[in-house]
Order: C-alpha cells, then sequence, then structure tokens
C-alpha cells in the first residue's frame, strides 16, 4: 500500500505538469506513519485532518485509486468522486453522515473522517469537538442509547497536522482545550522539517516536542498529555507506539500527542514549486537515504520477509496497476466532454454546411477546429464545394488550435 500511494504521488504530479490538471498536493514522504496510524483505526472512529493523509485514506479503506485521480482531475460526479465531487482541492478527504433519506448512517459501525478544510491548521478546533463527543458520551447517561453514534465513548477522535502549521494560534488553543478537556484525542504531526520553502528554525523557537513538553501529564495524572516522539522512517518503532497510545485514549480517555520527525517530501511541497531551489544539497541526499519507502525496504529484506527480487516485481506490477487505474480515471472523467463536444460539433458542422455562406468559409480556420472537437472517426466535412475527410483526429487533436 505505501509503494502504490508513492506511485499515486508520482504520477499525480506529472498529470498537473502535463496540463490535465490544475494543482497538485500529495502525501509521499508520510506513508509509513499513516500505515501505523490506520491499524489502530476503529470504526466508530473520527479523523481531521489535512491534504497529506492519503494513505491512511487507502488504508482504512474510504479512498480508493479511482477515486484520488477523479478528484485530481475534478470530476463533477459524485459517484467517481464522491468526496467533494471535483468541487474541492485535491487530497480533501470526507466520509458521508446521512443516508440518502437524510437519516444518519451508524457512524459507530464506519470509519469516519470530518471533511477537510484547505486553511491550514482549520482541522484543529473540529478535533476539539469530536474528542469531546466521546467524552460527553460516556460521562451522561442521557447519551447511552444513541448506540449508532457511540459505544460508551470508546471512539477516538485522530488528528494529524503539518510541523509548520504548528505554529498557527488554532494549534495552540486547541491543544490546550483538548488537555483541559481531558478528550480522547490521538494527535499526529507530521514533521518533515519545512513549510513549504521556510525550515523549522525560522517558523518554530525550539523543537515542537520540547515546545510541547509543557503539556506532558504527570506521572499517573489527569492534567495533560502523553507525548511520543519516534522517527517516520522506523516502521517497527512507529507501530509501537501507535499501538501503545491508541489503547491508552480510547480506555482511559488521556489525549496524546506523537510527533512522527525525521519525515521526507520527496517532490517538495506541491506541485507549484521545486524543492531543488530552496533545499541545500546535504538536505536532499539525506531525503534519499531517510526516505520512509527506502528504509521499509531495506527492513523487509533484513527480516527476510522478502527478497530484493520479489520486491522488485512486486513494485513494477503495482507501478503498471496505478498507472492503469489513472488512464481508467482519465477516460471516466473525459468520455462526457467527449459526447457533449462531439454533439456541439456535429451541430456546427450541420450548421456551417447549411450556410448560404459555405463557399466563403476559409477550411483553414474552419475545418480544423471542427474536426478537433470531433470524437468520431473518420469524419467527413462539407463546405460548399470543400470536401475534406479526417480518417484519424488531426495531429495535436488534444489542444485546440490557436484562435478557438
Amino acid at each position: 500500500m505505501a509503494f502504490r500511494s508513492r506511485q499515486a504521488s508520482l504520477i499525480g504530479r506529472r498529470e498537473v505538469l502535463n496540463g490535465k490538471a490544475k494543482f497538485g498536493i500529495f502525501g509521499d514522504g508520510k506513508e509509513l506513519a499513516q500505515l501505523a496510524m490506520a491499524k489502530v483505526f476503529r470504526k466508530g472512529d473520527f479523523r481531521s485532518g489535512y491534504y497529506r493523509d492519503q494513505t491512511f485514506m487507502f488504508a482504512i479503506g474510504e479512498h480508493n485509486f479511482d477515486e484520488f485521480f477523479a478528484q485530481l482531475y475534478a470530476h463533477a460526479d459524485l459517484k467517481a468522486e464522491p468526496a467533494t465531487g471535483g468541487r474541492g482541492m485535491n487530497a480533501h478527504f470526507a466520509t458521508r453522515l446521512l443516508n440518502a433519506d437524510g437519516s444518519w448512517k451508524d457512524l459507530a459501525d464506519q470509519y469516519n473522517t470530518s471533511s477537510d478544510l484547505s486553511p491550514t491548521a482549520a482541522q484543529m478546533p473540529r478535533l476539539v469537538g469530536l474528542g469531546y463527543a466521546s467524552k460527553l458520551y460516556r460521562q451522561l447517561k442521557e447519551l447511552k442509547d444513541l448506540s449508532q453514534f457511540s459505544h460508551n465513548g470508546s471512539e477516538v477522535a485522530f488528528g494529524t497536522i503539518g510541523n509548520a502549521s504548528c505554529a498557527e494560534g488554532m494549534f495552540w488553543e486547541a491543544v490546550n482545550a483538548i488537555g483541559v478537556l481531558q478528550a480522547p484525542v490521538l494527535l499526529s504531526i507530521w514533521d518533515d522539517d519545512y513549510g513549504i520553502s521556510v525550515p523549522n528554525e525560522f517558523q518554530l523557537t525550539a523543537d515542537i516536542s520540547r515546545l510541547l513538553g509543557g503539556f506532558q501529564r504527570s506521572k499517573g495524572g489527569d492534567d495533560g498529555y502523553d507525548i511520543y516522539t519516534v522517527a517516520g522512517w522506523d516502521y517497527p518503532a512507529l507501530i509501537e507506539t501507535y499501538v501503545k497510545a491508541a489503547e491508552i485514549v480510547r480506555i482511559d480517555h488521556v489525549p496524546t500527542i506523537i510527533h512522527v520527525k525525521e519525515l521526507t517530501q520527496p517532490q517538495g511541497h506541491s506541485t507549484s514549486g521545486s524543492q531543488e531551489r530552496y533545499k541545500p544539497a546535504e538536505r536532499l541526499k539525506w531525503e534519499e537515504e531517510f526516505d520512509c519507502l527506502v528504509k521499509f525496504r531495506q527492513w523487509i529484506v533484513a527480516e527476510k520477509l522478502a527478497s530484493a527480487a520479489e520486491l522488485d516485481k512486486g513494485e513494477e506490477q503495482d507501478r503498471m496497476e496505478i498507472e492503469a487505474i489513472r488512464q481508467r480515471a482519465w477516460e471516466a472523467y473525459k468520455t462526457p466532454i467527449r459526447k457533449d463536444t462531439e454533439a456541439f460539433a456535429d451541430l456546427l458542422i450541420e450548421v456551417a454546411g447549411a450556410s448560404n455562406h459555405a463557399g466563403e468559409l476559409d477550411p483553414t480556420t474552419t475545418i480544423l477546429p471542427l474536426a478537433w472537437m470531433a470524437t468520431s472517426f473518420p469524419l467527413t466535412i462539407v463546405l460548399g464545394k470543400s470536401v475534406v475527410t479526417f480518417p484519424s483526429p488531426p495531429n495535436d487533436v488534444s489542444r485546440p488550435p490557436p484562435g478557438l
């Protein structure tokens, strides 16, 4: 899953740079930590996260690769892109809370995620509410019968945020409120040491774990957080940390922060920039060496879970499969547009051919645009005495000619 998610990120950036999508932001470099988080996410739990969480969403089965590319292309069909109907920024996820008739779904029996927001740190205030809801379901006897929403407050609110957004006021206000309420929240901080092009040293006074140290609860107390720090490339340590932390949050309602450090961002912040322009050569070299997938592969081979040759074969299969899914999603997006374009082209051809001025129309400026819009070939266009047949689409048919 981690490798497949990475391929989706790589292909997604290519699609944007090829002009098939307007913008792309992806979760590459954070795959292993999100797999660990997914392992402790249970039905009834809620996520309040942001646009780096694609691997987590793939892992819990609430987002798939067809939907990933449909969202990238802004496919407006809810069947293809159920999170936002192509109307939101890519990598923005959501699950449905209501049935088609407006009644509540059984939220305690499904994986839940609040709809993602583009403003950074905007997920934090709603994380407070989601965590506090579980607290109230456990405390108030009047809520005990609402089993479709909670099973005695055993649900955890999982939050995710990037290191740079931890400099924002909403982050600190929310962290403080969660600590005061002792709400069952597990907050993951994905720390790749940069906020777009700005390193941590220019955004935060000190290491995030150090800054959060004052929120650490006293031993056995109920006056703060459990705080963990773990490397994002160390899979066994990630699993151990998340399993331990989630159990305490779920059973005892002790909020927890997991600071996942030493993460990377192989493609930079987004498709709008190039990290080679602002990261020093030493940092780029380090990121290649400590890429979580590189380390994960080394661990798999060292533990004899699979050989290098077996991994190579599987990775090649995954590349082909993700590329095939991308092509399928692109065709699904383009097909209705092609049909509308073809109908419009047929109408224009009919009108132009029947015009009293058909003989005056310049084939070089009229026929080629019509052929570009058509989708069925061979195509014959008659304009007065001019008859042109296109056995196949004209060159560069994917783009309109100049002036169209």
